[in-house]
């Protein structure tokens, strides 16, 4: 049976308005907004008295960083009002490049306040930071290659990185610290405190849970907003959404080595930095990704808003249910190797972590897998209709070159050792660019196509010219995709 031939540009139909900065402002407007919130929830708690000394542990003063933290929340609020009342004057005017600019800027004031805590883990512990920074890597180098064909560009998974260390991690370790703030003057009772101690505890784990997953899916929405275009399905989002979690893995490790368990750092750093390393947070993180993956290729608001808030609220469920039971698992795994610590540290950790996490990691491959699929047959047929076009761009040799990744790896070789980096650097943006130009023609034809499908003239442009070959004039036969999409 022959597939029939893909149209040079996307069929026309109904043009969707994308999101962009107003739908990542108001990602941030909602964590500033949970902020306010346990501020609310801090100045309406019961008064809190301790008539046993050991409860003064709650009675604590609170942290000079987040002291500093809420001056600045204070201060963006103010800020992101006088900006919000600049754009509403600049929208009349119509200049688009300044009112980018002030979007820009209204949105960093918004969440550069919550990087301060983190900064202050990162930077006071600084060997600690350069003992993880490894391992770290070479997970991220890992996610970037599970990118069998197309793929993302390093700097937008640098950016999701970056986001889970500093941003991610900044939004859950503030709204943990509001949580033992205000909670014991809710949940102590007196009569049994440490019947209460549990609840509290307990309630810790659902706050973390909550806390920490949305911070972290706030970072990938907001980047599929602003970067919607390379966000081609479930791979684009399952590797976006572990970037995320291997930057909050780097905050969360360093904080753990460093002020939570500094007796422990060999074994913290063996549980988060080797064995769950891409587990846990990546794992819950990759969920949530794929949620927003699969939501672009979906042209329903509802069936998106259901695909994002499953993978939301999944790693939620995760999140705490890992940390409700893990007091629990922790002594199971003491008496079950109490004679040796050492066996205890190097089994223990991994049957912990098979336990809590296990069931995502399987999850997230299995959706990575089924992903892969699907784009590889998307784009074979992208890259046929390509191919029978007689653009040039890609020829009909090609086709199975670029859809083989062994064969392209092996390609590479073969060129690194002939013409050296600059060759294989060469070959390598020419491979990425057929895709790229492949993924964005068969994006064009699915039912969730939208305004940010780009225009693929410039694209096959840029396939020739990598090529040397000459670049035709545009035609009027072709219409790119977004004239196709008015």
């Amino acid at each position: 049976m022959t597939t029939p031939p893909m149209p040079l540009a996307p069929p026309p139909g109904p043009r969707r308005s994308r999101p962009g900065l107003p739908a990542a402002i108001a990602v941030a407007v909602a964590l500033s907004a949970a902020f306010a919130v346990g501020q609310v929830i801090y100045w309406a708690q019961p008064e809190l008295t301790s008539p046993l000394p050991w409860m003064r542990v709650f009675l604590l003063p609170e942290p000079d960083v987040f002291t500093l933290t809420r001056v600045l929340v204070y201060v963006s609020w103010g800020v992101s009002v006088l900006l919000g009342l600049l754009l509403l004057a600049l929208r009349q005017r119509g200049n688009a490049a300044v009112v980018r600019s002030f979007q820009f800027s209204l949105l960093a004031a918004l969440l550069l306040p919550f990087v301060v805590m983190p900064l202050d883990i990162l930077g006071s512990a600084p060997l600690k930071l350069l003992i993880c920074l490894p391992t770290t890597a070479v997970a991220l180098l890992c996610v970037h290659r599970l990118q069998l064909y197309r793929r993302m560009p390093a700097w937008l998974l640098l950016a999701g990185f970056g986001w889970g260390a500093v941003i991610g991690g900044g939004f859950g370790t503030v709204m943990t610290t509001w949580f033992y703030r205000y909670a014991p003057g809710y949940l102590l009772d007196w009569q049994y405190p440490r019947d209460t101690i549990r609840t509290i505890y307990t309630v810790l784990a659902l706050n973390a849970g909550i806390a920490s997953e949305i911070g972290k899916a706030a970072g990938v929405a907001v980047l599929f907003f602003l970067f919607r275009r390379h966000f081609g399905g479930v791979v684009s989002g399952v590797v976006i959404g572990a970037a995320v979690g291997l930057g909050f893995n780097l905050t969360e490790t360093v904080n753990y080595m460093a002020t939570i368990e500094p007796g422990q750092q060999s074994a913290q750093f063996w549980m988060r930095q080797v064995v769950g390393l891409m587990a846990v947070h990546v794992a819950f993180t990759a969920v949530v990704g794929a949620g927003f993956g699969a939501a672009r290729r979906l042209p329903e608001f509802r069936d998106r808003l259901l695909v994002v808030g499953g993978g939301v609220l999944a790693a939620i469920g995760g999140h705490f249910a890992t940390d409700a039971v893990m007091p629990q698992l922790g002594k199971w795994k003491e008496d079950l190797f109490s004679h040796d610590q050492t066996l205890g540290l190097l089994l223990g950790a991994p049957l912990i972590t098979a336990i809590t996490s296990g069931v995502f990691v399987a999850l997230a491959v299995l959706i990575l897998r089924r992903g892969l699929t699907a784009q590889a047959a998307g784009l074979a047929r992208a890259l046929r209709a390509e191919a029978e076009a007689g653009t040039g761009a890609v020829t009909a040799p090609e086709v199975d070159l670029l859809l083989a990744p062994r064969r392209r790896l092996l390609l590479e070789l073969r060129v690194w050792r002939r013409d050296g980096t600059a060759g294989l650097r060469h070959l390598m943006r020419l491979h990425q660019a057929q895709l790229d130009l492949a993924t964005q023609r068969w994006h064009g034809t699915l039912p969730g196509a939208d305004a940010s499908v780009p225009d693929v003239r410039p694209l096959r442009a840029r396939v020739l010219e990598l090529k040397g070959l000459p670049v035709p004039p545009a035609h009027p036969a072709f219409p790119s995709a977004l004239e196709a999409l008015s």
